[in-house]
């Protein structure tokens, strides 16, 4: 059974995690919507472009148990209920979702959906809180520049619209499942569903830009806790906790 979702939805708000973020004794499963942010956040502080109307904004909170572990999976399974979530509305319509590590949904190289996972604490016991925001392009028919050459919708790629609750529905279903399976442990099973749903798994030819610098390699598969492991060109086998990861195309080398 899925968890009683508290649903707070706004018209217009600056961010959807940074309002609930402030709600210090939400319940969890609290999950904050809008029509329109203003303030948009993505990961890497890149800016989310949400006009009114033209997608779904949401923000859930998550408490995990004390003894938790592998927090950072959340943000691997919060981008396979999505791309669960877009196949199962999409059906015959979208094809090609996929998954670039860590969590951008993806159809032919074009972003759908971002997830930005941050956790927080609060009073003397500092009791972990966790906000995952998701956002997803449905009805946009453009984008603004530089958006324009790397983003998508749904509405691009299949010519029809999509009824938002019920997406939204499915889609707090889909992250429901997955992060029960999370509490109870099954992290396995949470790697090889998103290694199922990414291209980038295993064998893709990637530049990973780094704090440090820039990584080239092929993809080796992700670790149990969600890292990335890269076989590089020298040959040696890096996990990457951390990063932007890019397709490596043809020319393209280490610098």
């Amino acid at each position: 059974m899925a968890p009683p979702f508290q649903i707070i939805h706004l018209p217009i708000i600056d961010s959807t995690s940074t309002y609930l973020k402030s709600m210090t004794m939400a319940a969890e499963f609290t999950c904050i919507t809008a029509d329109e942010q203003t303030a948009g956040r993505g990961r890497q502080s890149n800016r989310w472009h949400s006009a009114r109307g033209e997608g779904l904004c949401l923000s859930v909170l998550l408490r995990p148990p004390a003894a938790a572990t592998g927090i950072s999976l959340i943000s691997l399974l919060a981008a396979v209920a999505t791309a669960e979530a877009l196949g199962d509305v999409g059906r015959e319509r979208l094809t090609g979702i996929d998954i670039k590590w860590p969590n951008d949904v993806l159809i032919g190289e074009r972003k759908i959906a971002g997830i930005l996972v941050e956790t927080v604490g609060y009073g003397v016991e500092e009791r972990l809180r966790v906000i995952v925001g998701i956002g997803v392009n449905l009805h946009q028919t453009s984008f603004p520049a530089p958006l324009a050459e790397t983003a998508t919708s749904f509405k691009i790629e299949t010519g029809s619209q999509i009824e938002v609750t019920a997406f939204r529905d499915r889609l707090l279903e889909r992250l429901a499942h997955w992060y029960g399976r999370w509490v109870d442990g099954q992290m396995a099973a949470i790697v090889r569903r998103w290694s199922e749903l990414s291209s980038y798994a295993l064998g893709k030819e990637v530049m990973v830009t780094l704090d440090s610098g820039r990584l080239t390699g092929r993809t080796a598969g992700i670790d149990e806790d969600g890292s990335l492991l890269l076989l590089t060109e020298s040959g040696q086998l890096r996990r990457i906790l951390a990063g932007e990861v890019a397709r490596l195309r043809v020319g393209e080398g280490q610098r």
